[in-house]
């Protein structure tokens, strides 16, 4: 039993301590809003400096954020109803609004997009998802340096 406790407690400490670092918005009670709504909507926010269509999700599980807000950092992985070509369409004219500047692009039966933002890059990556619509990863990371 010494060695259960000993296993387990780390894992408890551990998602204690996840636990205590997430900061997801809560919306009042009398709000027509459902918790998955809200916490969407909290998660949207988040990845604040790209376009994210109306009708996407943000698949929380496979997506990886630092430094939430306008100079985050991570993966953004969506479901998307659009189709691939629309999403491509859709993030080469929505990034620039964004101030992000296009350095390449490349649409085939994997389409990458890539961005420039001061000191940061954007990889948007489409693919088909069938008749669901498409699957959109998009990484940021910062410039490495020249050093």
């Amino acid at each position: 039993m010494p060695k259960f406790l000993s296993i387990i407690t780390p894992l408890l400490l551990a998602c204690l301590l996840l636990g205590a670092c997430s900061s997801v918005s809560t919306t009042p009670s009398n709000s027509k809003t459902s918790p998955t709504s809200a916490l969407e909507i909290a998660t949207s926010k988040s990845f604040a400096d790209i376009p994210i269509a109306a009708t996407d999700k943000v698949d929380i599980e496979k997506s990886l954020l630092l430094n939430p807000g306008e100079y985050w950092i991570g993966r953004a992985v969506l479901k998307s109803s659009l189709k691939e070509e629309e999403a491509f369409n859709y993030y080469k004219n929505k990034m620039s609004d964004y101030d992000w500047t296009t350095v390449t692009s490349v649409q085939s039966k994997v389409s990458i997009l890539t961005f420039e933002k001061f000191d940061r890059f954007a990889a948007v990556q489409i693919q088909s998802a069938g008749m669901r619509g498409s699957a959109i990863t998009i990484t940021v990371s910062p410039r490495e340096s020249s050093k």
